[in-house]
């Protein structure tokens, strides 16, 4: 016996939840004549895509806004407010690799220092996973709906929010017969999803690359616009800067932190006019040094969950995937492992 939902309550689960919160779920849309999956606010007549292709924007922009003002001070009052989520909302539909992308964020902004305005945006967030493959354990979130065969879900709640959703009339203790196989989101960088299993080996590659094969860090360097896409769609990309903005009047100020991006010309750039990353090589490098090598140091994995997002958006479209596998290819023969 399992708890289970049918697939065709899935809508009606959606519908119920909305009349009290917000629910975010991923739809399709037709944009510059391409077809493109988005996370858009719930109404009436959207359908959740049930298989949504990696998002323009990822999960992360729900708890890390890409423009966020933090506080705010009225010299008229003489009163300053912290600015934080106040209102529930529901994330629903986030596939395997974004939960696991939220899950690693989690644990990014818990420290060296507990990030106030990402975890206000988490309390009030409740977030259920639409999984349509095999998994070993739950990769995240409040509530995960795993495919067991194309009529039926399994609902695995995961903490206190995802118990009490399984109490609604939609699920139901019974047997189901597993025929689940397998799920789209498998054809998406497959390679560097296998390679994601060993992050020091991942580590070794890129470090070892940057020493002794630049050819093709120059190889990339020539492609690469320095425009910032890749780390504005990545799910685990979460440098900001942070200005205050003053009224002409001086009568008001609001500090406001925004996204950053390391392959940007100005970002390693201090007081004085010195920057530590002056060439387009250098900051495409620190991307993969932080994502592969600063990350496995200090978390123990890599921060990518082989999305797909940068290689898509990527306007010189860079193969990301392709890179690496190169650069395990040159290390592997230099090696002799």
């Amino acid at each position: 016996m399992m708890l289970v939902i049918e697939r065709k309550k899935i809508d009606d689960l959606i519908q119920t939840l909305a009349k009290n919160t917000s629910v975010y779920i991923p739809v399709r849309r037709e944009q510059g004549g391409a077809v493109e999956s988005v996370f858009e606010k719930f109404t009436p007549g959207k359908t959740i895509d049930f298989y949504y292709l990696p998002t323009l924007c990822s999960i992360k922009e729900f708890f890390l806004p890409a423009i966020e003002d933090t506080f705010v001070f009225d010299k008229r009052k003489n009163q300053a407010a912290t600015l934080a989520q106040k209102k529930p909302f529901i994330l629903f539909g986030l596939n395997s690799r974004d939960l696991e992308a939220l899950t690693q964020l989690d644990e990014i902004m818990a420290k060296p220092n507990t990030d106030f305005f990402y975890f206000k945006k988490r309390e009030m967030a409740t977030v259920i996973g639409l999984i349509n493959e095999p998994i070993k354990t739950p990769p995240g979130g409040d509530l995960i709906l795993l495919k067991v065969n194309e009529e039926q879900y399994e609902a695995m709640p995961i903490t206190k929010k995802g118990r009490a959703l399984t109490k609604k009339r939609f699920f139901k203790k019974e047997s189901a017969v597993i025929t689940n196989a397998g799920s789209k989101s498998e054809e998406i960088m497959p390679r560097l999803r296998q390679l994601l299993l060993d992050p020091e080996f991942l580590s070794d590659v890129i470090k070892w690359s940057w020493r002794q094969d630049l050819a093709i860090w120059d190889e990339l360097a020539t492609l690469c616009l320095g425009c910032g896409i890749c780390t504005y769609v990545c799910p685990l990309c979460y440098c900001f800067s942070v200005e205050d903005k003053i009224d002409l009047g001086g009568k008001t100020c609001a500090r406001c932190r925004a996204w950053d991006a390391c392959t940007l010309p100005r970002f390693a750039q201090v007081t004085g006019g010195h920057n530590f990353h002056k060439t387009i090589r250098e900051r495409y490098y620190n991307w993969f040094f932080h994502k592969f090598v600063r990350a496995y140091n200090e978390y123990g994995k890599s921060q990518c969950v082989a999305c797909g997002r940068c290689q898509k958006y990527c306007p010189a479209k860079i193969d990301i995937e392709k890179y690496i596998l190169k650069m395990v290819d040159a290390y592997v023969k230099a090696k002799g492992v």
